[in-house]
């Protein structure tokens, strides 16, 4: 069963991406993503999928760790004047998204116990939640590395 979901996972990646930028979008309590293209909404999102479905198929992905788009995310949106509770704000409709798209597409996979699912959404869970504490932990992490000038941001070693 983790082949089936990691393929479902896989083959709606772009629904689930639409499907999470419009909740963002809607959300009034994140406002910072207006004024940012749909390119760097995004950001990071579609290898935050790609990285749960390879958790969850038991792949391991070039370089061998997981979790490594949660903290560039965190990063990102430091960078882009994100406030904190936005950005968790950002994660917590993800996860809603992908609990949403599991729950409408699961006819398409075998049959299998309720407590399966429950494993498989326990995993999920699980995997978000390192990835909102990875996530975080970058964005709090950001100022030590990186210096905003004249709304540019450069790195903190840079002379610039």
């Amino acid at each position: 069963m983790p082949e089936e979901i990691s393929s479902l996972l896989k083959s709606g990646q772009e629904t689930i991406v639409r499907d999470w930028t419009e909740k963002v979008t809607a959300d009034r309590r994140i406002n910072s993503d207006a004024r940012l293209s749909y390119v760097q909404l995004i950001d990071h999102v579609p290898q935050i999928v790609e990285e749960l479905r390879q958790a969850l198929a038991g792949d391991t992905p070039p370089g061998g760790t997981l979790l490594q788009e949660g903290e560039e995310h965190g990063r990102q949106r430091w960078q882009q004047g994100y406030e904190l509770k936005e950005v968790v704000r950002e994660l917590t409709l993800l996860r809603a998204t992908l609990m949403e798209f599991l729950e409408k597409y699961r006819a398409a996979l075998p049959a299998q116990r309720p407590e399966q699912l429950a494993g498989f959404y326990y995993k999920i869970n699980g995997f978000m939640d390192e990835e909102i504490y990875k996530t975080v932990e970058a964005y709090l992490d950001a100022p030590r590395h990186y210096v905003k000038r004249g709304g540019e941001t450069f790195p903190a070693s840079s002379n610039n």
